[in-house]
């Protein structure tokens, strides 16, 4: 028999969790979560179109979308090319997103995947050799 209240208990633990890390989290690891977060999303959607649940491929998609934005937003503009070239490349990837959710279309998705891994990647190493 499965205790559903521990089932609730448990989700409930797994979100403060998950908002204590977001709140105590530095910039730098907050991108992270961010580039984190939207390969999930891409891989889910990737599942989805495979499946045909077009529906679960557009509501990721759409998560993907946001958090694409909000890595555009928080650019800084001023510290020089680098915030214009992660704009082009966010822009490349918000444009895939768009095209792979028109066309259901898993390969597009798969190279958005694919710079916005190298591109989290390189996030990482930068991040961690700065700890």
């Amino acid at each position: 028999m499965v205790n559903v209240g521990y089932v609730g208990d448990r989700e409930k633990v797994l979100q403060a969790y998950k908002q204590s890390k977001v709140e105590t989290a530095s910039p730098a690891e907050l991108v992270l979560m961010l580039y984190d977060g939207s390969l999930k999303h891409m891989r889910k959607a990737v599942e989805y179109i495979e499946e045909k649940d077009y529906q679960g491929a557009n509501e990721s998609l759409l998560r993907t979308q946001d958090i694409v934005d909000e890595l555009r937003f928080s650019l800084d503009f001023n510290t020089g090319e680098i915030a214009d070239t992660l704009y082009s490349i966010y822009d490349f990837v918000y444009s895939a997103l768009i095209t792979a959710n028109l066309k259901k279309d898993a390969e597009v998705l798969e190279s958005a995947i694919k710079v916005m891994t190298e591109i989290r990647d390189a996030w990482e190493e930068a991040i961690r050799g700065h700890d």
